[in-house]
């Protein structure tokens, strides 16, 4: 059985060899019941630009949080 980490260590598998280029947010919403996100703007080897938002789950139940770690 695969764990969740192994899932999502998959997804974004496509990413390596990206560079952050930018940072990115997402537009409130019209209520307070939708969360405003936040993440990052890569730049891919082939020049195509993706964004990576941060979520919480894998609902997108709010915003979640990030660690930098060294």
């Amino acid at each position: 059985m695969r764990s969740h980490v192994d899932f999502q260590l998959q997804q974004l598998r496509p990413l390596l060899g990206a560079t952050v280029t930018a940072l990115a947010r997402t537009a409130p919403g019209e209520d307070d019941f939708e969360p405003e996100y936040f993440g990052l703007v890569l730049t891919m080897p082939d020049g195509q630009q993706r964004t990576l938002l941060i979520l919480s789950d894998p609902e997108g139940n709010g915003p979640g949080a990030v660690e930098i770690a060294d």
